[in-house]
């Protein structure tokens, strides 16, 4: 049975839409205003969101995004009296699935989540047949010698461990045009400000259009693009990346990088992935934190052996209990992590001949390094 959550501040919506859908075989919540929806979101899973689009204490699009964030399948619909608003920026990125006009009509509600529940199962039949492509692409790739049936699922355990690290490490780059959305659309009328905003998004989607070419060679022989590196240069770039989430969530930025001019021959995916997994869990440990401060910097040993690369953030810290299994694939302490970030980050890092040093307390924040060796 599917379930419906319903969100309007009128009654007479309200009553019709609840007793008219459970009829109909579903199960249906309702709540008159943005924030108590935003409860029941947090609190139950739902197939549907149906919100009108001006509720008397939040916007009926910043509801959805607040829902999203537990419930990212959820099919938002949303209720205006103000015409349809399909040309808004946050709708689109919202993925809002249809504009319902008042008065309602029912017949055109259940019409609207019939077609909701129905693309979304067409994206998730879609999404296993590429993954089943690729496990077959992966599996005639390995098959130079004969398996057993336990060799068959732990390729397919590994297959699946590598698409949930790429689909991990989309999210990077989906954060950084998150925050950039949120800010353009304020500024939309100030045309300097959304040209970098754009700007922006435009660098986001080109490292997802990277991750993407990556995921499609899966089972492919695949080696490294060592590229010659400068240190300072790409350190900053991991960090701006972040300029516009970092400044939507009040965080304060400290940079002390002593390393100009320092190269080395590394992979620049890698090596990115390393330091943009390391400021996003700064940045996520820090929320609702009351001090927001994230610390990049970079120190050269006196010996140009190697460069330690500190980042520091006030946030809620790691206990000492958990600190042995923080880059265990999987494991995490975050309402919506996925408990990947730290385990690329440990693998990208032994594969490059990197050091991490972690040093955490509950409550005080935490510092990680990554001593990078220096050729002579």
């Amino acid at each position: 049975m599917n379930r419906i959550l319903v969100i309007d501040d009128e009654p007479s919506i309200r009553k019709a839409l609840s007793m008219g859908l459970a009829f109909e075989g579903y199960e249906v919540d309702v709540a008159q205003d943005g924030s108590n929806g935003i409860l029941f979101g947090h609190q139950k899973d739902y197939d549907v969101l149906i919100v009108d689009l001006s509720l008397p204490d939040i916007n009926g699009l910043e509801v959805i995004r607040e829902i999203k964030q537990k419930a990212p399948e959820i099919i938002p619909i949303i209720i205006t009296g103000n015409g349809s608003i399909e040309s808004s920026v946050e709708a689109i990125h919202l993925e809002v699935s249809d504009y319902l006009e008042k008065p309602l009509s029912f017949e055109s509600v259940k019409k609207s989540i019939v077609k909701g529940l129905e693309k979304r199962e067409l994206k998730r039949k879609n999404m296993r047949e590429k993954l089943q492509q690729m496990l077959e692409i992966y599996m005639t790739n390995h098959s130079n010698t004969v398996k057993t049936e336990s060799d068959t699922y732990g390729e397919a355990d590994e297959l699946s461990e590598i698409i949930a690290t790429f689909v991990h490490q989309m999210n990077n780059p989906l954060m950084s045009i998150s925050g950039s959305v949120d800010l353009l659309m304020n500024k939309l009328k100030d045309e300097g400000a959304v040209r970098e905003y754009l700007a922006n998004i435009r660098t986001a989607t080109r490292e997802i259009a990277t991750l993407n070419k990556k995921i499609m060679k899966l089972g492919q022989t695949y080696e490294d693009e060592i590229e010659k590196l400068e240190i300072q240069r790409l350190l900053k770039g991991c960090l701006e990346i972040f300029n516009d989430l970092l400044f939507v969530k009040d965080i304060s930025v400290k940079t002390d990088l002593n390393c100009l001019g320092i190269c080395i021959r590394e992979d620049r995916y890698k090596f990115e992935q390393i330091f943009k997994n390391l400021i996003l869990n700064a940045i996520d440990s820090m929320d609702g934190m009351p001090e927001k401060e994230l610390t990049l910097k970079a120190e050269v040993a006196e010996d140009m052996s190697f460069i330690s690369v500190h980042i520091e953030d006030t946030g809620c810290g790691i206990s000492s209990e958990l600190k042995d299994k923080i880059f265990t694939p999987y494991f995490t302490n975050k309402e919506n992590g996925t408990g990947l970030g730290l385990h690329v980050v440990q693998k990208m890092a032994k594969e490059m001949n990197f050091n991490i040093i972690v040093q955490s307390h509950a409550v005080r924040g935490s510092r990680f390094t990554v001593q990078i060796p220096v050729p002579k």
